[in-house]
């Protein structure tokens, strides 16, 4: 099937968010990963950790919020990863 790529607004960047070692989204798992494939972010799992990829937006601090918004996180819980190569 094929999904159309999200817009990504103008100065935009990829942004890598990491959630707490050895969180769990629990009940809002489902949610989440659909809240994900929506906005086009990519989500891996290495061992305990949970990765979030492709967080496109223009500062570190909007990938904090996004990310920790729909995972049901307070902000400050969240690493982000500054920007990279596309």
């Amino acid at each position: 099937m094929w999904k159309r790529k999200p817009k990504r607004p103008p100065g935009a960047e990829p942004f890598d968010v990491t959630l707490p070692e050895g969180f769990e989204l629990g009940a809002r798992q489902e949610a989440f990963e659909t809240a994900a494939g929506e906005a086009g972010w990519t989500v891996e799992r290495d061992g305990a950790t949970v990765v979030v990829r492709d967080v496109w937006t223009d500062n570190q601090d909007h990938a904090a919020w996004l990310v920790a918004t729909k995972a049901g996180l307070p902000v400050e819980r969240v690493t982000v990863w500054a920007g990279r190569e596309a």
